[in-house]
């Protein structure tokens, strides 16, 4: 999928969170704030495990109707995309990160949070310097968070 028809997806996928009712929209800052930290941890747990070679908590994570496209190319759907992927990474366990919270906004029973990795080492053990952007779209349903949606992409030259 070109930049042009990822964009335009991201566009209708905020549209649709924007078309919520107005009383899906109300939430205090204290609720914002429990919310965030949730998934700010969910996070740091998928990537912590991740960087053991397990990639079962993003694959038990993730909603049945999961999709991103992969910055390299390609595309996981659903946890079936996710199983493909974790099988790939599996006994891979020298992957180093850090991650660094950017944003979060909440509506409804849908966040979106934001945050920039920078990676230092690759689960085979390359060591490398490399920036990701990402953007994860979760929803609240009667059994806690799960992922929808992902939009890695990797920040070339990025610097801080």
């Amino acid at each position: 999928m070109d930049g042009s028809k990822t964009l335009m997806l991201l566009i209708a996928l905020i549209s649709s969170v924007a078309a919520l009712p107005a009383s899906a929209q109300q939430h205090t800052q204290e609720q914002i704030a429990v919310a965030k930290d949730e998934i700010w941890a969910l996070e740091q747990s998928i990537y912590a495990s991740r960087g053991q070679g397990d990639f079962q908590p993003y694959i038990d994570g993730a909603s049945p109707n999961y999709m991103a496209p992969f910055p390299s190319g390609g595309w996981a759907t659903g946890k079936d995309g996710l199983r493909r992927t974790g099988a790939g990474l599996k006994g891979n366990s020298r992957e180093r990160l850090d991650m660094n919270f950017k944003a979060f906004t909440l509506h409804g029973d849908t966040a979106v949070i934001y945050y920039l990795n920078h990676r230092t080492v690759r689960p085979e053990g390359e060591v490398v310097d490399e920036w990701y952007e990402v953007m994860h779209v979760w929803v609240r349903d009667g059994e806690g968070w799960q992922i929808l949606a992902s939009m890695p992409r990797q920040a070339v030259g990025y610097k801080p």
